[in-house]
């Protein structure tokens, strides 16, 4: 998995804040949970540093803060673990939060999407139905049916969300930012490509995070695009402009199956992957399986990194990027 993204940032907005909660003064504990979002973007990894600072100067001082704002701190430290892998320390973490009775939706929410990156779909599904009461109704039901499509009754949970979302009118909020990446996601799976674009608005693809640019190229590929992907950027970046790894492999497998006469992008995926590899570099495993997989075509090595990847993450991509690897 790369740098697990359990949450989209849009849906971050959610946990940050308190699901469903009033708006309260900017604590010490948001200002941490801030330094631990911007710590997730690949130009600005070192807030995660500061983070980590932060939180080691001040942990042993949380459990005697008033209610609320220990419930942030712990919230924000989950979120802090589960970027990193953690995924033990996160849910430790959030029964901490959920002792103070405070932002249980946020906490809930989260729980259930990091059961879901592991696999475990009936605990997740349990996080989900806990929400009901707590959260308004969108984020229950929204959570509900991404975990039902997990469970295996794909179609149903689609249609479901369909009946929440309107890929036209779901962009203003957060909630409707995560269901259309969810719509997206499913869509997918369903080999609904022209939808899947629909929901990820691929017409405006440089306005969307990275996360849902992944998915947009993802889509393109499938459907044998790879000049489509390849005419959203215009050379490659160097230096301090440098792409995510996961979009820049992304492009060398455009340029690729392109059978185009440069090889820009190749060669930067190339030299980011060299890199990696040198440093065993166990947040970046989808990029080096997804390299192998399909640049490379390494069969020994693709399937290294995609075992790994499974080792920690089991979302429905990273399965098919096993599954890849085993096909060479």
């Amino acid at each position: 998995m790369t740098k697990v993204n359990t949450y989209t940032p849009f849906l971050m907005v959610l946990l940050v804040l308190g699901c469903g909660a009033a708006a309260a003064p900017f604590s010490s504990a948001q200002q941490y949970a801030r330094l631990v979002e911007e710590g997730k973007q690949e130009a600005t990894h070192s807030y995660h540093q500061e983070a980590e600072e932060v939180w080691r100067s001040v942990s042993a001082r949380i459990p005697s803060l008033d209610t609320a704002e220990r419930a942030q701190w712990y919230l924000a430290r989950a979120d802090y673990l589960q970027f990193g892998h953690q995924f033990a320390a996160a849910l430790d973490t959030l029964e901490r939060v959920e002792a103070t009775g405070m932002l249980m939706s946020s906490a809930l929410l989260m729980r259930a999407r990091i059961l879901l990156t592991l696999g475990e779909v009936e605990r997740a599904a349990t996080a989900c139905q806990q929400l009901r009461g707590l959260a308004p109704v969108d984020v229950w039901a929204t959570c509900e049916l991404e975990v039902k499509g997990r469970a295996g009754e794909l179609k149903l949970a689609y249609e479901g969300l369909r009946q929440l979302a309107d890929p036209n009118t779901t962009n203003a909020s957060a909630i409707g930012l995560w269901r259309r990446q969810i719509l997206a996601e499913q869509a997918h799976l369903l080999g609904n490509y022209e939808a899947a674009l629909n929901w990820l608005q691929s017409d405006n693809y440089a306005a969307q995070p990275v996360v849902m640019q992944k998915q947009i190229i993802d889509v393109w590929l499938l459907q044998k695009r790879p000049q489509q992907a390849l005419s959203q950027t215009t050379e490659c970046p160097a230096g301090d402009a440098l792409l995510p790894d996961s979009l820049i492999v992304r492009f060398a497998r455009a340029e690729l199956e392109a059978d185009s006469e440069f090889t820009c992008w190749r060669e930067l995926a190339a030299e980011r992957i060299y890199i990696r590899e040198l440093r065993h570099d166990e947040l970046h495993t989808a990029d080096l399986a997804y390299y192998h997989a399909y640049i490379s075509k390494d069969a020994e090595a693709a399937l290294y990194w995609a075992r790994l990847t499974v080792s920690v993450s089991r979302e429905p991509f990273d399965l098919a990027l096993l599954d890849a690897a085993k096909e060479l």
